[in-house]
C-alpha cells in the first residue's frame, strides 16, 4: 500500500502542467525602511491567490527569491483573472510574469518549491523574455503555436488597463463582476450617468471582448492540448 502514493505522484509529474513564475518590478530600488511593508503586502497576495485560485491549482503559490514567486496551474482556464489580478491586486509594485507549458522531472508537492523540468525552463524563459523586453501582463512560452496568439492578446489587454484612471479601474473591476451600471454606481457613489460616460471613454466594450475571446481560445485550444497530451502518457 506504501507504493500507491509514489506511483501516483510519478504518473502526475510526468503529465503536462502550466509553471508561473512571477516578480517584483525594480524591487531593488525599494528603500530598506519600504521593504517590510512591501513584502508583507507581498506574503498577503500570494495567500489570496492560493485561496482565490485553490481548485485550479496543482502546486501552492510561493514566495522564493524574496521578490519572486512560483507556482503550478492544472489549466489555463483561470489565466484571464489571475492576469487581471496580478495587474491590480498588488500594489506599490509592478509583477512581471512568465508562464510555461510542459511536463515536470520532480516530484509534485503541496508548494511549488524544489520543482524542475520542461515547464519550469520555459516559465523561466518566459519571465528572462518579460525582463528583457518590460513586458507586463504575461509572457507565455511552451504552447507551440498558439504562443503568439496568448502573448499578443495578453499584451493588448495590459497596454489597455495601463491607460485607465484609477476610477476606470474601479469601474472596470465591477464590470468584470457583471454589476450594472447603477450597481456600480451606488458602490462608487457616483452617478449613474458618470459610470456610463466612463465606461464608454474607457473602451470598455472593446476590453470585454478581447478578454472574452482570450478565454473562449483557452478552452477551446489549449485547454484541449493539455488534456490531449495528459490522455497520451496513461493511454
Amino acid at each position: 500500500m506504501s507504493m500507491a502514493p509514489t506511483r501516483e505522484k510519478e504518473a502526475l509529474r510526468s503529465d503536462p502542467c502550466l509553471a508561473l513564475i512571477g516578480d517584483m518590478v525594480g524591487s531593488r530600488e525599494l528603500l530598506p525602511s519600504q521593504r517590510p511593508k512591501i513584502q508583507k503586502r507581498f506574503k498577503e497576495f500570494i495567500e489570496y491567490l492560493n485561496k482565490r485560485y485553490a481548485k485550479d491549482i496543482l502546486a501552492k503559490f510561493v514566495i522564493t527569491l524574496g521578490d519572486e514567486f512560483q507556482g503550478l496551474l492544472l489549466s489555463a482556464t483561470p489565466i484571464p483573472d489571475l492576469m487581471w489580478d496580478i495587474d491590480q491586486r498588488f500594489s506599490g509594485r509592478n509583477l512581471r510574469v512568465g508562464v510555461g507549458f510542459g511536463i515536470l522531472h520532480t516530484p509534485i508537492q503541496r508548494e511549488a518549491i524544489n520543482v524542475d523540468g520542461p515547464a519550469l525552463y520555459n516559465a523561466r524563459a518566459a519571465i528572462e523574455s518579460a525582463r528583457r523586453k518590460r513586458s507586463l501582463g504575461g509572457v507565455f512560452v511552451g504552447f507551440g503555436e498558439t504562443d503568439e496568439v496568448m502573448n499578443g492578446i495578453a499584451h493588448i489587454l495590459s497596454f489597455h488597463r495601463s491607460e485607465l484612471t484609477q476610477q476606470q479601474l474601479r469601474i472596470a473591476e465591477l464590470m468584470r463582476e457583471g454589476r450594472t451600471h447603477l450597481e456600480a454606481a451606488e458602490q462608487l457613489e457616483i452617478s449613474r450617468q458618470a459610470v456610463s460616460k466612463q465606461v464608454k471613454s474607457m473602451g470598455w466594450r472593446a476590453y470585454a471582448e478581447a478578454e472574452l475571446a482570450w478565454r473562449v481560445f483557452i478552452e477551446k485550444w489549449v485547454n484541449p492540448t493539455l488534456e490531449k497530451k495528459r490522455a497520451k502518457n496513461h493511454g
